[in-house]
This record gives structure tokens, sequence and C-alpha cells, in this order.
């Protein structure tokens, strides 16, 4: 993956829009992005991470860094990345989540965050997705790594990998589990620890399965609960003998209750046969006592008879007249329903002398009423209509009051702005003056900084390396001697190997073969092998050896003569001034310097408000004269609003005649219509019912007199409905009926020669009888009760039993079934076996070893050769021998030290070299993504020139491969190596700006 470009809008510190041309930055391979602190440097590397993936670089970057502080409210924020992969070329756009000024009225409204990828296709861009997910998925599976990864491969962030460096085994094994993803093996083990669980538990259950058949076994048998937990605590095979014996007690008690149970069966036959007999003599006297006492009782129940046959007569004689009297009656309730209806309204209504002529009457009158209201409601809409906007009117007057009183401040505000501006102005002018002389040897300063800083850097070097020059020197001795010794032994070698060189050849010959030397086939007298004897690759091993020896001799040499070199050089840029004096003059200047550039920058802000300030003065006047008639106007809107207001309040209130309101009034005149129009419907109502019901009277009067009755009343009373006439005609026909059947019963041929005197004795006897059958009943049921329970018990223990039995057989093949999960689950978890490490740490092992393997590459060349680190089981605790604990090797030294022992310029060095490992790591594992431009932040200000020579030539190599490098500092030497530049500049407003220098 290789940037292309990046575009900036209203982002970090960066308000105007910004383009940054990363094709120009890469065309030597290494560009550097450099800025004073705070500028903004770091928040390019945010804009990439937020671009692709919607988030920042870095666990500690917030996300209220997106939106810029400097840039106007109504700018939208944005950020669109140009990059290419595999040959193809994509265009992602994300705009973060911001507010904005509404499009109406005032105030901010919220607007979504969006995304938009687009790849370019024959010369035109071509949309993939604006969707968030689907973006965040295609990019992290095109470019092969998620966020995390990415930074921590392409991203090399300030800190990070220093942290990285020093974490302990906690800390950095959460860092590699998000980089190598170890969800995998975690699921494998948490499933396998789950599956462990589940057995154990299983195992358990079959074990309480076990004991809870034993006890139902026990229980089924009878033993009681003392005897039920000694059984429990038996031994399987002492289970079984104690359960043979139970089984054979059981099937004697079955055998004794069968006896029982035949005995009781031969008494209940013969108390059965003796009680039927008994009870049948029994029934016949008892048929007769109670057919004569139903005959006597029905007989007591005439004089009802005779009543219910005198009422229905009269209702049959009453039924011609029935319709007459029903329509009297519903004439009646008609005619009293309307009066009540309008006797409140008109008590004359109720009156005898009120007939239906002055009932028509009065219904005219209040008809007439009603007219009259409803007239004078409507006469009152068109006011009633403007009470209703009174309230708009007086918020109307009250906006225009707020309005005259706001111009009226602000022709206030501007007069007391104008007052004090001058005063303002002097001040301001003052002190620019102040600030630009206090500034005036800042450049003057820094130069002097600069030739101060590279004398101390001379010195200090100059120090370091005439004890390296010595070391090299030693060095450089012993590999003369090494490569002489070497040159000896091999001519010694060769001299030996041509000595013998006769005996070599007389092992080739053969008989009658020709000798290759003088011709011969006769062999007479061969050399003999000496014992001492050299073969061709003892001398080939000895040439190897010098040869190495000479390559280290010449290497030796080499290191010693640029060593000193360098030190002579160091020696003539310090000017042979001391490394501590030079330090005192660094510090004296680098307090001046920050005196005058704060100075500086207060001369350019105080110039800025002064010159708005001036401006500020000119422009007052015209909106002074502006806001004076604004207000003018805005006052004698109030005005005609306030007359109007007025007028329209002195209508109403005559309108209301008294009422709370017009509305009021109109209200009380409709509802007053509405019961005059009742009142005269009701009022019509009521004559028609008064004249309808004396018409009935009249009629039902007649014919009552017809039937027989003394007047309408009496046939009303005697009048009934067919079902009453059907209920009191079966009731008289019923009551006859019963009479001749219970006759017939009491004289039945079954019952002749019984006398009713000797019931008494009949009855005891059935009752004694009936007490033996009982008796014998209750026995032969105690008798089958005893079986059936020693039978049940003897059966349920045998289901018990073979119960007891399939529940040891399922738990031994449970146990033998989990076994190999539940070992299987204790190595995962690091629990059993002979090193007793999880699953997890074992895969982080194996790549934490291969991040140190390749970090130890690039970390010999930047400490040439001295530094090598080592992953370590070292560890006081478990957790720190889990194989993520490092160790530094000093070849200088042959001992072992921590990380946190290394200086400021080792650590950066070394964090660097091990992240470079790891980002190498991750992108093997990733399936080998092309990542073709990699950032590094700061660090290299912490180094000295040599060291920083030495990493820039690991830098360039990375280079060489076919890598574009930037490098995130603001160290000042790296300016004169590196000619390609991405500056990163403060503004006098507070924002950043960007220029490529290339």
């Amino acid at each position: 993956m290789r940037l292309l470009s990046l575009r900036l809008r209203a982002f970090g510190p960066f308000a105007a829009e910004q383009v940054i041309d990363f094709e120009r930055l890469a065309s030597s391979g290494l560009f550097l992005l450099e800025g004073p602190t705070g500028a903004g440097k770091s928040t390019i590397l945010d804009a990439v991470t937020f671009a692709l993936y919607g988030g920042l670089a870095g666990e500690s970057s917030s996300d209220d860094r997106l939106c810029s502080h400097f840039a106007d409210s109504s700018v939208e924020p944005s950020v669109r990345c140009e990059f290419s992969l595999r040959g193809v070329t994509y265009r992602v756009e994300r705009i973060p989540e911001h507010t904005r000024p509404k499009k109406r009225g005032d105030g901010f409204t919220t607007e979504a965050a969006r995304v938009h990828l687009e790849r370019l296709d024959g010369g035109r861009w071509v949309s993939i997705s604006a969707n968030k997910a689907e973006v965040g998925a295609a990019i992290t599976e095109a470019v092969g790594l998620n966020r995390d990864q990415f930074t921590q491969v392409m991203l090399l962030p300030q800190g990070e990998f220093a942290r990285f460096l020093r974490a302990g085994d906690d800390d950095r094994r959460a860092v590699l589990t998000r980089l190598f993803g170890t969800g995998l093996y975690d699921r494998v083990t948490a499933e396998l620890d789950r599956c462990r669980a589940e057995a154990l538990k299983t195992r358990q259950e079959a074990r309480q399965g076990i004991t809870v058949a034993v006890s139902a076994a026990a229980e089924a048998a009878g033993l009681d609960e003392g005897e039920r937990a000694a059984l429990i605590a038996l031994t399987g095979p002492e289970r079984g003998v104690r359960f043979k014996q139970t089984a054979d007690d059981l099937a004697d008690a079955v055998a004794t209750a069968a006896d029982a149970m035949t005995s009781a069966q031969a008494r209940l036959t013969q108390a059965v046969a003796a009680a039927e007999q008994a009870k049948r003599a029994a029934d016949l006297m008892s048929r007769l006592t109670q057919a004569l006492a139903r005959l006597a009782e029905h007989e007591a129940t005439r004089a009802s008879y005779e009543r219910d046959r005198s009422i229905l007569s009269a209702a049959r004689r009453a039924d011609p007249i029935a319709p007459l009297i029903a329509s009297l009656a519903e004439a009646e309730t008609t005619e009293q329903a309307a009066l009540v209806a309008v006797s409140e309204a008109v008590p004359e209504a109720g009156q005898s002398q009120a007939t239906p002529a002055r009932l028509a009457e009065l219904a005219g009158a209040a008809a007439d009423a009603a007219t009259r209201a409803e007239r004078d409601a409507a006469g009152l809409s068109h006011l009633a209509e403007a009470e209703e906007g009174l309230a708009a009117q007086q918020a109307a007057l009250a906006v225009r009051e707020q309005s005259e009183q706001e111009a009226v401040s602000k022709v206030a505000e501007l007069a007391r702005l104008r007052e004090g501006l001058p005063a303002r102005i002097a001040g301001l002018a003052g002190r620019c003056e102040q600030a630009r002389q206090a500034a005036a040897g800042l450049e003057a300063a820094r130069v002097r900084l600069d030739a101060a800083e590279r004398q101390r850097t001379g010195a200090v070097r100059a120090a370091e390396l005439h004890a390296e020059a010595e070391t090299a020197r030693s060095a450089m001795l012993a590999a003369v001697e090494a490569h002489l010794a070497a040159f000896e032994r091999h001519n010694a070698l060769t001299q030996a190997r041509l000595a013998g060189i006769a005996a070599e050849l007389a092992g080739t010959l053969l008989d009658g073969a020709p000798c290759p030397v003088c011709g011969s086939g006769e062999h007479p007298s061969p050399a003999a092998a000496r014992e001492d004897s050299v073969s061709p690759a003892d001398v080939a091993r000895a040439a190897q050896q010098r040869d190495r020896a000479e390559a280290a001799r010449r290497a030796a040499e080499a290191q010693h003569e640029r060593l000193a070199r360098e030190e002579a050089a160091a020696i003539a840029v310090s000017d042979g001034v001391a490394a501590a004096d030079l330090q005192a003059q660094v510090q004296a200047l680098t307090l001046e310097i920050t005196v005058a550039g704060q100075a500086h920058a207060e001369a350019a802000s105080c110039e800025a408000e002064l010159a708005a300030a001036r401006a500020r003065l000119e422009s007052s006047a015209d909106e002074l004269r502006l806001a004076e008639g604004v207000a003018a106007a805005r006052r004698a809107e109030a005005v005609a609003a306030r007359t109007a207001l007025e007028g329209a309040r002195a209508d109403i209130a005559r309108a209301a005649e008294g009422y709370p309101s017009v509305a009021a009034r109109q209200r009380a005149l409709r509802e007053a219509a509405t019961r005059h129009r009742a009142t005269a419907e009701g009022l019509g109502r009521l004559g028609q019912a008064r004249a309808a019901a004396a018409k009935a009277r009249d009629q039902a009067e007649l014919q009552a007199h017809t039937r027989g009755f003394a007047d309408a009343a009496q046939a009303a009373a005697a009048v009934l409905d067919a079902v009453g006439q059907e209920t009191l005609s079966k009731r008289v026909d019923t009551w006859s009926a019963s009479m001749a059947a219970l006759t017939a019963a009491a004289t039945a041929d079954d019952l002749s020669g019984l006398a009713p005197e000797g019931a008494d004795a009949v009855r005891q006897a059935a009752a004694e009888a009936e007490r033996e059958r009982l008796a014998a009943a209750e026995a032969d049921r105690s008798a089958r009760s005893a079986h059936d329970k020693a039978a049940g018990r003897k059966a349920r223990f045998g289901t018990c039993l073979a119960e007891v039995q399939r529940a040891e057989a399922g738990y031994d093949d449970l146990v033998e079934a989990t076994d190999e999960v539940i070992r299987l689950a204790g190595l995962a978890k690091g629990v059993e076996g002979h090193r007793r490490v999880a699953l997890t740490t074992y895969v982080l092992r194996h790549w934490f070893a291969q991040v140190v393997a390749a970090a130890n590459v690039r970390l010999s060349a930047m400490s040439s050769g001295r530094y090598e680190l080592r992953r370590t089981d070292v560890g006081e605790s478990r957790r720190e021998r889990s194989g993520l604990t490092l160790a530094v090797v000093d070849r200088y030294t042959g001992e072992e030290r921590s990380p946190a022992s290394l200086s400021g310029g080792e650590t950066f060095y070394t964090s660097l070299a091990l992240a470079l490992g790891l980002a190498d790591v991750v992108k093997a594992e990733s399936g080998g993504v092309d990542l073709d431009t990699l950032f590094i932040d700061e660090g290299f200000g912490s180094l000295d020139s040599q060291t920083l020579d030495q990493v820039m030539a690991v830098i360039d190599e990375l280079r060489e491969r076919g890598r574009v490098v930037g490098i995130v500092s603001h160290v000042a030497d790296l300016k004169d190596r590196v000619p390609e530049r991405l500056e990163v500049r403060r503004l006098a407003d507070g924002s950043s700006a960007v220029r490529v220098v290339a």
C-alpha cells in the first residue's frame, strides 16, 4: 500500500484546506515531517488512520481532535486520502460527526458521520460503497490489517514502541494478542474448559444418580433413614450382598400375605349372601311406609290446588281485554315521561287545567324565545373572533417593544465602545513597541545556539570515540595475530600434504593398471601412508580459516581507522572546548531564545489586536448612525401597535355586557336557545301523550264491565300472560295426576300382607347383616392391601435394583468417555502436563520469538553489534515465566540487562528495531501485505551523530527495499540529511498549515 495524497479541511489544528502530495515527497524514498511541538505533525498520521479506519492513531487519541476549533462552524470538516494497492488506486473520504448552524433559525444541529470509498477505473472514479460498515470491512480486507495492526506496522507512533520494549508481561501480552489475534486459541481453550466443566458436572450428576438410585431401592425395600445411609456408604460389591438378602426377605413376606388373603375372601362370601336377603325384606317394608307417607303429604296441599283453579278461571275471562289494558299502561307511561321532561322548565304543565290546547300555546312561546336567542348570538360572532386575536396582538406588541429596547441598548453599547477605543489603541501601540524591542535579538541568538550545540556534540562525541578507538585498536592487534596464526597453519598443512602425496597416489594403484606417474603396470614397492597424513579437505578448511581471519583483520583495521578519523573530526568540531563549558553556554542561549521567542509571539499578537482596534474605531461611527435610525423606526411601530390593541379591548368590553368575555355571552345565548327549543318540543309531546291516554282509559273501562269485572283496574289485576296460565294449568293437572299415582303405589300387589307396625324389627335385622358384611369386606381389603403392598414393594425393589446397576454401569462408561477431554482442557489451560504452558501463551511465545529474531537483525546494525534482544522465561512468578519477558544481551560485557537500564538513545534505537521486527512479523502473519509507506514518529533527538548514522543506514535499507519512509521529528540535523520535507507551521491565528518541500 502506497499513500498518494491527503487532503484535510477543518481537521485538528488545520482550519483551511491542506493538500499533501506524497508522490512528490516519495521521490527519493525518504522524507521528513517536521515542525514545532504542537503544530500538528501527529495530526497528519491521525488523518491517514481516520480516513482509512474511521479512528485515530494511538490508544490515547481522542475524537475531540477531529473537528478544528479554528475553522468557522459553517465549514464541514473532512479528510480525503488517495492510495494505491497492488496496482489499483482508491480514494476514501470521511466526514466526522460535527455540529453546524441551523439553516433556519438560531442554534446548531448535529451532522452524522459519513464515508465514501471509490476506485479509479479507466480514468474515472467508480463508487464502491458509502456504508460505514461496508467501507471499514472492504479496507480491512484489501489492506490485510485492522486499525491496531495498521498503526503498529505503518504508523510507528511516538512512545508506543518504547512502552512495548519496557512493558511487563501482561501489557506485552495484550499488545501481541491484539496484533496477532489469538481469539481462535482463546476460544479453543474456553471451549475445552467448558467441555471439562460439563464433563465434571456430568460425572457429579452420574454419581448423584447412583446415590439417588440406591436411596430409592432402600426406600422401596422399606428401610429406615439410618439403614438407607449405611447402605449408601457401602461399596458396590457390599451393596450387592445386602440387596440379595433384602430380596429374599421381601419374597417371604409376599407368601405370608397370600395365605391371609385366602381366608378373608371365604368369610366375605358368606356375609354378602346374608346381607342381600335381609336387605330385600327391608326394602319392601320401606316402600310401603314411604308410599303411605307421601300420600298423606299430598292430600295436605288440596287448599292450594283449589286456589290455583280459581285464579286460572279469572285469567281466562280477562284474556280478551288484556291488549286494551296494555295500551292504557303504555299511554300513561308516555304521558308521565313527557311531563317529567318539561315540569322543571314549565311547572304549569303538571296542573289539571293544562289542557292539550294550553300546552300548544306554551310550546309556541318557547319556540319564539329560542329564535331570539339564536339571532343575538349570531350578531356577536365578529367580536368573538376579534377577542380571540387579542393574545396575538399583545404578543406582537411585546415583540415590537422588545425590539425597540434592543435597538436602544445597541445604540448605547456602540456609544460606550467608541468612547473606550482611543485609550485601548494607545495602550496596544505601547505594548507592541516593547515586544518588538525584546524580540530583536532572536535570530542572532539562534545562530549562536546552533554553533554551540554543534561544538557540544563534537566534544561529547570525541570523548566517546576515544574509548571506542582504543577498543578497536586492541581488536585490530588481536585480528592481526589471528590472521598470522591461520596463515602459518595453512602453509604447514600444505607442506605436509605435498610430503604425503606419494602415499596417496599409491593408495589408488591396482594390479595390472598403469601407474599415473611412471606408466608401469607393476608396483613392487608402493609408498606407505604416514600416521600424520593431511587430506585435501584439511588443507581446504585451513584455507577458509585463513581467509576468514584475513577478512576479520581488514574489518578491524578499517574500524580502527574509521574511529580515528571520526575522533579527529569531532575534536575539530568542538575547537578543543570542554563539553561542560559548552553545555552551560547552550543552556544560557536556550533561555535567551525562549525569552525572545515569547516576546516575538507577543509582538505578533499585539499587532493583530492593534489593527483590529483601529478598524473597529473606523467602522463604529457608521454602525452607530445605522443603529439610531433602526431604534427610531422600531419605536414608531411599537406606538402604532399599542393604539390598535387599546381600541380593540374597548369594543370587546362593551359587547360582553357583564359577561367575562364576548365568547362567554355568545355561549350563554346559544345554550338558552337550545333549552327553549327543547322545552317547545317537550310540551308538544306532552299534549299528544295526554290525549292518547284519555282515549285508551275510556275503551278499557267499557270492556271490563262487559266481562264481569267491576272496573279496568280489577280486570288488569286478573290478567295473566300465556306463560303464567300455562304454569297454573300444569300445576293443577300435576296435582291430580300425582294423587292417582300415590294411591296406586300404596296399594301395589307385592306389598299386600305387610304390616307397617313391624318395620323397625325388619330394619334392625338388615342393619345387623350389613355390619357383618362390612366387617368381612374390611378384613378382605386389609388382607389384599397387605398382599399388594408386599408384592409392590418386591416389584419396586427389583426395578430400583436394576436402576442402580444401570447407574453404576453408566458412571463407569462416562468416566472412560470424559477422561480425554478433561486432560486436554488441563493442557490447554496450562494446569496439567510437564511444562504447564497455556495454549494461547504457547502461540504468543512462537510469534514473540519471531519478532525478537527479526528485531535483532536491525538492532545489530544500529548498535554496531553490541546489543541483542533475548526472550526469557526467567521471573519471580509463574505469570512472569510465560516466555514474554525481554532481556538485553550486552556483547561488550557478556551480561544480560533489563531494557529499563538502557539510555535514552539506546532505548530509542532498540525500540525502533523491535517495532520494525514486529511490523515485519505482523506483515507476514497477515498474508504478506504490501505497505510501501512507513512513518516513524519522534525519538531521533536522543541519538548522537554516530548512532544517528547507524539508524539512518537501517532506514536507508528500508528505502532501498522499495519502502517510502517518513520521519516525524523536529531534530534540526535531520533537515540537512533529508532534503524532501513536509513542513508544519503555526499561523498567526493559532491554526496550522503544511508545505511540501521537494
